[in-house]
């Protein structure tokens, strides 16, 4: 039972007695007593010479045979018509989700139409921030999530290897090498001043002195990317391509855009600079593309990189950026209007800062500076869990306040510590089922009946809920709403685990019991496989 199922009835009752009507909605009720599902429907009727009364609606509508079968009630409550599941239906979803097992929550929204995410794409001139790590996370549940409806999915990190960052970047590392060297050199006010290149100094092998910058450049980039890459991997984090921004210009897609755009009359001359008329697919003003000096803009290579993304076949792109990026968004808007991609078809996230915490304490940063708690500082701190699920508890678009001390605790008051304790907890009964001799096989021929209890109704249907949370998260792109779920339905199982014994000496009750306990687990290694967060097998 879901809302597209009996939105599908709905319709069919009003055009089957011909009455007219606006879009509505079903929904699940957002409290108990308003019953399983509700509708707007009731507001939503056209009004036309043929009227309906809320009375007479209802009748209507729990006349069907189908509504009978699945409805023990149905009643209005403030115009909301809602809807009451019959308990043999509720039961149904044990069945249903232990025959799915890790199919539970998968479907086919996506149909197999290829989505590229691009996301973190941090420069690589040091290491990876705590705003990349918020990035990281989410870019890395959304494609787990996309996979999962159905999405042939691609994860790239743009690779932003070119240009005036990457020059200072030697120019940095060439000072901090010949500091270690004792001879006097000075990082440029706008240069690199972190630790970390002392470190990447000490690796470089006797040089002379006066190598070339270039030689600095290039390996102050790969020693960054070897610990961009370590500092992913250890969050769980993959991507499936790394596409360099120096291919785009190495194979002259920068300069053959500029001259597509200009074939298309977009481009113009002024100020002895190349504009892009991008006001024509509704920016507020033109941008540049390649300045006085005769050297890009950002923007042109990154015109090119999403007509090279278009040329490679996607259906859909989705672009993870920080809030610094958000002035950006209407110049690549306007960017594949002009190469004629379905401006619909591309969705740029921005992924909001976070600030840290010691408790009440605020830790303050400064990239410029060099002082920063980097991705990797705070794994290593309050682990790679914790880190992953604060940053997607909360929207990508809010502004997150991280808590440190929180996240580190051991106790019922840290949600990662509450969710992975429901599962470890789940588990050991289920295995201690199986030495009383509850094999698990059995579970499917349980009596789910027995399961009278109002808190196992309630954990099955918001069991049940598991798949339309997993649909709307695909659809809205927004994973907090699964890290909400996961925590929400741990509660239910906490709670019901301290009212009622699984296993007792009533083997009936103790099957039907392991049964439900095993769907929990199911839900719970499912959607947390989903956020990317582990599931471990002790605590």
């Amino acid at each position: 039972m879901n809302p597209s199922q009996i939105k599908e009835k709905l319709l069919e009752i009003l055009i089957s007695n011909g009455y007219q009507y606006e879009k509505f909605n079903v929904f699940p009720s957002a409290k108990k007593e308003f019953g399983d599902f509700s509708t707007n429907l009731f507001f939503k009727l056209k009004k036309t010479e043929k009227q309906i009364s809320t009375d007479d609606l209802i009748n209507l509508i729990k006349n069907d045979p189908w509504i009978k079968e699945n409805f023990e009630k149905i009643e209005e409550k403030n115009g909301f018509i809602n809807f009451f599941v019959k308990n043999q239906v509720v039961y149904a979803t044990v069945e249903e989700i232990l025959r799915a097992d890790r199919a539970y929550g998968k479907n086919n929204l996506g149909n197999k139409k290829k989505v590229l995410i691009e996301f973190v794409s941090a420069n690589p001139t040091g290491p990876l921030t705590i705003a990349h790590g918020r990035q990281a996370a989410f870019g890395e549940a959304l494609a787990r999530i996309l996979r999962a409806c159905g999405y042939s999915v691609t994860k790239e990190y743009y690779l932003n290897d070119c240009g005036r960052q990457m020059e200072l970047l030697g120019v940095s590392l060439k000072a901090r090498y010949l500091q270690l060297k004792g001879i006097p050199a000075e990082i440029p006010e706008d240069g690199y001043h972190g630790e970390y290149l002392k470190d990447i100094a000490e690796k470089i092998q006797d040089i002379a002195l006066d190598t070339d910058n270039k030689f600095f450049e290039n390996f102050a980039k790969e020693e960054i990317l070897k610990m961009i890459k370590k500092d992913l991997a250890d969050f769980n984090v993959y991507f499936d391509s790394w596409f360099p921004e120096s291919e785009l210009r190495n194979n002259g897609d920068v300069e053959k855009i500029i001259e597509k755009l200009k074939e298309k009359g977009l481009v113009y001359q002024k100020d002895d600079a190349l504009w892009f008329k991008s006001t024509v697919f509704g920016d507020d003003k033109d941008r540049v593309l390649r300045k006085k000096d005769g050297s890009y803009t950002y923007l042109a290579p990154d015109i090119a990189y999403h007509q090279d993304k278009i040329k490679r076949g996607f259906d859909i792109l989705i672009n993870l950026w920080g809030p610094d990026h958000a002035g950006y968004v209407s110049r690549i808007e306007a960017a594949v209007k002009a190469m004629g991609f379905d401006p619909e078809k591309l969705h740029i996230i921005i992924v909001q800062l976070t600030t840290l915490y010691r408790g009440k304490e605020k830790i303050l940063m400064s990239t410029r500076k060099g002082q920063f708690i980097t991705l990797r500082q705070l794994m290593n701190e309050v682990g790679p869990d914790s880190t992953k699920f604060f940053f997607l508890f909360r929207r990508a678009d809010s502004h997150l306040d991280f808590d440190m001390e929180l996240a580190k605790k051991q106790t019922e008051e840290n949600p990662v510590f509450y969710i992975q304790y429901a599962f470890v907890r789940a588990m050991h009964i289920l295995s201690f089922g199986e030495t009383k001799g509850f094999k698990q096989n059995d579970f499917i021929h349980a009596d789910f009946s027995l399961l009278k209890q109002d808190i196992e109704i309630e954990m099955i249907k918001r069991l049940k809920n598991f798949p339309l949370i997993v649909e709307q998260a695909a659809k809205t792109l927004e994973v907090s709403k699964i890290a909400g779920y996961i925590l929400d339905i741990s509660g239910t199982f906490h709670s019901y685990y301290q009212k009622f014994r699984v296993v007792d000496e009533n083997e009936d009750l103790s099957l039907a019991r392991l049964a439900l306990v095993k769907c929990f687990s199911i839900v719970m290694q499912n959607g947390l496989d989903m956020l990317g967060i582990s599931q471990p097998e002790k605590m």
